[in-house]
């Protein structure tokens, strides 16, 4: 049996380690730092209870009336912002149970909006590429700096917009036809995404009691069964595995290609001896 050349074994040896390189960055990915503990968690008891007496609901119907995105939390909105004296502050509302609700459901994309108090909360939900995982693209919260819950604000009168990052956002992706389940308290961390934002201002979206369903499309307001969250809130972008697995497979290709013609051409270089 032939071995094989030294090339190829170092390029065999270069495809293992950017394999070893690519899995050890997914498995960094998948975990997240625990969520701080806050005055948030004194608010109500720490027994789990299958509806707790300060959690919300919030639906969205879809036009033919079936519910495509039911939401039940107990929530909280934290604020960090500077006032004049440009001593740090922050400013907390909790979610109301009676908000000014809007929505759109489609098949593959949905939204939910929330106003209260001057605040409007918007949830944006999507499905993976194979249709398979629902989950939350990204989230926003857009108010005045002038809302009175913002004390000596240093900055007044500005039209604020934060939200979750636009690129690779995967916040609680879920099987479709479940529902996101936890009972420990998520935080979805919001900030400007404008270069020329003034505010300065980072906001917090703290989740207890959480669960949640998009794509339901069912007549009436039943959960689909729970998806549990993970202890260490698991947040994955799914199209890294196919990017990593693509790039693989192509430079696979091009490794077994190059043997390929180098065994072509050295065979005929070979015949081409014996022949003289």
């Amino acid at each position: 049996m032939q071995k094989l050349p030294e090339k190829i074994l170092f390029f065999i040896f270069i495809l293992f380690s950017l394999l070893k390189v690519a899995v050890s960055l997914q498995l960094e990915g998948l975990s997240t730092k625990k969520p701080r503990v806050t005055k948030y968690t004194t608010k109500s008891s720490q027994s789990v209870t299958p509806s707790p007496a300060t959690t919300s609901f919030y639906r969205v119907n879809a036009t033919n009336g079936a519910t495509c995105i039911l939401i039940r939390t107990d929530g909280l909105l934290s604020i960090q912002y500077r006032d004049r004296l440009g001593e740090d502050k922050e400013a907390d509302i909790f979610l109301p149970d009676n908000v000014d609700l809007s929505g759109e459901c489609y098949e593959d994309e949905s939204s939910i909006t929330m106003g209260f108090k001057g605040f409007v909360l918007t949830m944006n939900f999507k499905k993976t590429p194979g249709g398979e995982r629902w989950y939350i693209n990204n989230v926003d919260l857009s108010y005045s700096s002038s809302n009175h819950v913002f004390e000596h604000v240093d900055r007044p009168n500005l039209d604020v917009k934060l939200s979750t990052p636009q690129h690779n956002t995967l916040l609680f992706p879920t099987p479709v036809g479940k529902s996101y389940t936890c009972d420990t308290e998520k935080v979805i961390t919001m900030f400007a995404q404008d270069e020329d934002d003034r505010s300065g201002h980072l906001a917090k979206l703290y989740l207890r009691d959480l669960r949640m369903q998009s794509f339901m499309y069912k007549k009436a307001s039943t959960w689909g069964p729970s998806y549990q969250c993970s202890a260490t809130g698991t947040y994955r972008d799914e199209t890294a595995p196919i990017a990593v697995g693509s790039t693989l497979a192509i430079v696979t290709l091009c490794i077994i290609t190059g043997y390929g013609l180098w065994r072509y051409f050295k065979v005929k270089k070979v015949q081409y001896g014996t022949m003289e």
